[in-house]
């Protein structure tokens, strides 16, 4: 008797235990579930995103060109941007105290303190990098080189086809083809007055 008594108890509480799981899962919401499920904050909003350790916020988009940016001659130099408003990008010719032509390029354009970059240039079958400092910070900010006008790397000015450009962080610029860039080159070159090296 006592041994039938304990398998009676023994096999309620074997069917009274997954009884209950069942119970308690019927208690969640389906809204509960698919919050566990799906990775979702309590409340239905997306989970936070934690910053692992040595891991950056991502960067900022880039700022795209305007559809209706063109160039514009202005003597001694060229400018690309949107009629009316701050160019994008100007190409002009200084020269240095002992008379070496320099051509001034300046980038307008996203610039942090003290920055320096290189200012990729992609055209006329060839490839350069082009040295840039940071002389303005803000958005946008000034972008400027002066580079020797004899450089060969600024040949790929010359040509007239178009001109892919792109400085980090601060977006590519689709330069139409034009002949001014490189007309802008080659009077700088011709109003170089830098005193001849002896051989």
């Amino acid at each position: 008797m006592y041994a039938g008594r304990k398998y009676r108890s023994v096999m309620k509480i074997t069917v009274a235990l997954p009884l209950l799981f069942i119970l308690t899962l019927a208690a969640c919401t389906p809204t509960q579930s698919r919050e566990v499920a799906g990775g979702a904050a309590p409340g239905g909003g997306y989970p936070a995103r934690v910053a692992l350790a040595g891991e950056g916020l991502p960067a900022e988009t880039a700022p795209l060109q305007p559809q209706d940016a063109a160039w514009r001659a202005d003597g001694q130099a060229v400018h690309f941007g949107v009629p009316g408003q701050q160019d994008l990008l100007s190409i002009g010719c200084d020269h240095a105290p002992d008379g070496t032509a320099l051509l001034r390029i300046t980038r307008m354009t996203r610039a942090e303190d003290n920055a320096k970059a290189l200012f990729a240039l992609i055209g006329n079958g060839r490839i350069s990098r082009l040295p840039l400092d940071a002389r303005q910070a803000g958005d946008p900010g000034v972008w400027q080189g002066l580079i020797p006008a004899s450089d060969d790397r600024l040949d790929v000015l010359k040509g007239g086809n178009s001109v892919e450009a792109t400085l980090p962080g601060g977006g590519t610029l689709k330069l139409p083809a034009s002949r001014e860039p490189g007309r802008v080159l080659t009077d700088c070159r011709a109003s170089d007055r830098a005193p001849k090296r002896s051989v």
